[in-house]
């Protein structure tokens, strides 16, 4: 059993803590901490747990091997790297970092200290990326073409200035770093790395400082091509569509549905089986932690998909195509 602490306790880490405790015969969070007093003896009564009263005293406790950080997205970098230099295995919810140079120092600092570093891309598990892979693993798909993927919600609306998402520091390129970077990760996993991007990322909603509509426009290295969108003003939407030669098709992540548009005209519609991927992903990770199981998304995978929310940033500001070393 893998002994964890939940790092920073707003909404995120009730939905992870909820997933698991009780649930997992291999993970199990026995602290917390937050800055917040309050949140830690809230967190602590809801899931039975010990708290600290520092993140200096969480890496430095013998009874803990792993800590789960829901903290703020500019913080993972440090925080990782801390506790990975302490002894301690990490789970970071996505986004890695918000800078690919900081993301790169996270996994040769788990290289190094020989530790596990695992990134919380929790679609990854999901019942429509399994049914899309199983179909191109065995190149039913055909050679595929286009990838379109959309995630956005409207969160963004009721954000207060004081609020830690509320600014471009932490959401850079509006919605990418909560919402979009999920589908990144999706687009990238069937269309290879991301070698060119031209976006556009604005205000149109929001009364915080940050964009809130954001499309992008990617070329993948499998020779295929890809459209991001990804709002944080509108109603919410999480579809991930395939275009290839055999077949096209349409699926909504989150409600687990899709629908196949086939060459010869015959159209599907499939609805899948609900898949706990918070769950799902923290299991691999214990399982990771323990025997050094693989965890189905690579380190330089969620490096990548940061390099990609900088160039979606950069090509928005220069108004020109970013090209990815």
């Amino acid at each position: 059993m893998i002994k964890a602490a939940s790092i920073g306790l707003g909404w995120w880490s009730d939905e992870l803590a909820k997933s698991i405790q009780g649930k997992s015969r291999k993970i199990r969070i026995i602290s917390c901490y937050s800055k917040s007093k309050k949140k830690r003896i809230n967190f602590s009564k809801k899931y039975k747990t010990n708290y600290h009263d520092s993140y200096n005293s969480v890496i430095k406790d013998p009874n803990i091997d792993a800590v789960i950080l829901t903290t703020p997205h500019s913080l993972h970098a440090k925080h990782t790297i801390q506790a990975l230099q302490n002894g301690k295995h990490v789970f970071v919810e996505k986004p890695m970092a918000t800078k690919y140079l900081d993301a790169k120092k996270m996994y040769l600092a788990a290289k190094k200290h020989n530790k596990i570093l695992s990134v919380g891309h929790n679609r990854r598990y999901s019942s429509v990326s399994d049914f899309i892979n199983n179909l191109n693993r065995q190149k039913k798909i055909g050679k595929i073409l286009h990838i379109d993927a959309n995630y956005s919600a409207s969160g963004a609306l009721k954000y207060k200035k004081k609020y830690w998402r509320a600014n471009r520091k932490e959401s850079p390129g509006g919605a990418v770093a909560a919402l979009g970077i999920h589908m990144i990760d999706l687009m990238c996993y069937f269309g290879g790395k991301v070698k060119s991007v031209q976006s556009l990322v604005k205000k149109f909603a929001v009364k915080v400082n940050m964009d809130d509509t954001t499309s992008a426009l990617f070329e993948f290295s499998m020779n295929c091509t890809g459209n991001l969108t990804t709002i944080f003003a509108c109603p919410y939407t999480t579809t991930f569509n395939v275009f290839g030669t055999n077949m096209n098709i349409f699926s909504d992540v989150d409600k687990n549905k899709i629908k196949i548009f086939y060459k010869n005209g015959k159209i599907q519609k499939l609805n899948l089986a609900n898949k706990d991927t918070l769950f799902l992903e923290l299991q691999e990770f214990a399982d990771n932690c323990k025997n050094r199981k693989k965890y189905k998304v690579k380190n330089s995978e969620a490096a990548h998909n940061v390099k990609i929310m900088e160039a979606i940033v950069k090509s928005s500001k220069k108004n020109k195509k970013v090209f990815l070393a």
